[in-house]
């Protein structure tokens, strides 16, 4: 009699820490915008979703949904910041990725993925992210992927090197130079996008869309600074979350903005005029509403000064001819002309023939004055 009660008792239990569990778990993935599970419907797949932008279109005028740390999936609540692997990333959408890498020991043979603060192990190496990324272009050869990599460690000169020999080993799929691709010439690639740590790559400014992570006067800031994007110029909206705050907990205010920004503006009549939208656990829906956004309406005039204008829009005002910031108004047919911009093509676009000693040997931030580019809302990378 006992033992029938006390088995009873410990069905019953388990049939409440059942419910109690799938209840919490749909709790937490709850929120417009916001994912925390780690499966992922093939109804939600978009594989070949820039097959239908035609070839001219520069990469800078897509709207392209990406994801913050793209591969911290380990280290605890403070340091996760995405739920998906990077194959599911891929195929629900993502082509923008934010890898964190470097070596720790001057005997290493390989460069590991690490998380930004805490840096700990992800459990794969540089150059296998660069390999699943090429077998998922050899599939769908319709797609690009953007990808900034941001170095850490002791050893910077000898990731350098390591960096430089994977540059050589992938060089027909990479696309290393300054300036921004039509979509053409990197279909199947792997598209580099610089930084302070990372001298390889397209030039990119920082979006100032979030203000203390609020989304403000979004519209007024896009209206000025469609000019660059269709200027060739990659803009990146992203958020981090301080060391000591889980992103999770970001995230779910950070990407319900983005939705409910995101779906009213896809009525816009200069609606793919957002650049790359970085995010931590995004949700498959805002993923697909990013890729609608579609691509900014330059026009004809792609790659000029301020692209093709709407009726009664304005070219924002800027600095004077001598302090013009690089892709501005002057550039349009002399855009490979450009002393500097030509300098750095020539220094970074073959790597192979490029001694790097450390990585900070040419930047956008060390020739050019920040606050050039601080009345246009872009900051230098």
């Amino acid at each position: 009699m006992l033992a029938g009660f006390s088995l009873m008792m410990e069905v019953c239990a388990n049939r409440v820490s059942t419910v109690f569990i799938v209840r919490l778990t749909s709790c937490v993935s709850a929120g417009k915008g916001f994912n925390d599970k780690a499966d992922l419907e093939s109804s939600h797949y978009n594989t070949d979703w820039m097959r239908s932008i035609p070839d001219e279109t520069p990469i800078s005028a897509i709207a392209i949904p990406g994801t913050h740390e793209s591969l911290t999936l380990r280290g605890g609540p403070l340091a996760v910041s995405q739920v998906w692997t990077l194959e599911k990333q891929l195929r629900v959408g993502v082509r923008y990725l934010d890898i964190h890498a470097g070596i720790w020991l001057p005997t290493s043979t390989d460069i590991s993925v690490r998380d930004a603060n805490w840096m700990f192990s992800q459990g794969i190496t540089l150059a296998t992210v660069f390999i699943k990324v090429f077998d998922f272009l050899d599939t769908h050869r319709s797609e690009a992927v953007l990808m900034k990599v941001t170095l850490h460690g002791l050893y910077k000169d000898k990731v350098a090197q390591m960096v430089k020999k994977l540059i050589e080993k992938f060089k027909r799929r990479i696309w290393t130079k300054v300036s921004v691709p039509k979509l053409e010439q990197v279909r199947g690639k792997i598209i580099f996008l610089q930084n302070v740590r990372f001298p390889w790559g397209t030039e990119n400014h920082k979006s100032y869309f979030f203000e203390s992570n609020e989304l403000k006067d979004v519209e007024r800031k896009i209206k000025h600074i469609k000019w660059h994007l269709c200027g060739h110029y990659i803009l990146l909206t992203e958020t981090a979350a301080a060391a000591h705050r889980r992103p999770k907990t970001l995230a779910k205010s950070i990407n319900e903005q983005l939705y409910d920004f995101v779906s009213k503006w896809k009525g816009s009549p200069i609606k793919g005029c957002v650049g790359i939208l970085s995010m931590d656990f995004p949700n498959a829906n805002l993923i697909r509403n990013i890729i609608q956004l579609g691509v900014c309406a330059c026009g004809p005039a792609a790659g000029h000064p301020g692209g093709l204008q709407t009726p009664g829009e304005t070219q924002p005002s800027g600095p004077g001819p001598e302090q013009r910031p690089l892709g501005s108004a002057g550039e349009s047919d002399t855009h490979n002309k450009n002393p500097l911009r030509q300098q750095k093509e020539n220094h970074w676009a073959e790597p192979e023939l490029s001694p790097v000693t450390h990585l900070e040997p040419v930047h956008t931030a060390s020739v050019i004055p920040e606050n050039l580019f601080q009345d246009h809302y872009l900051h230098i990378i």
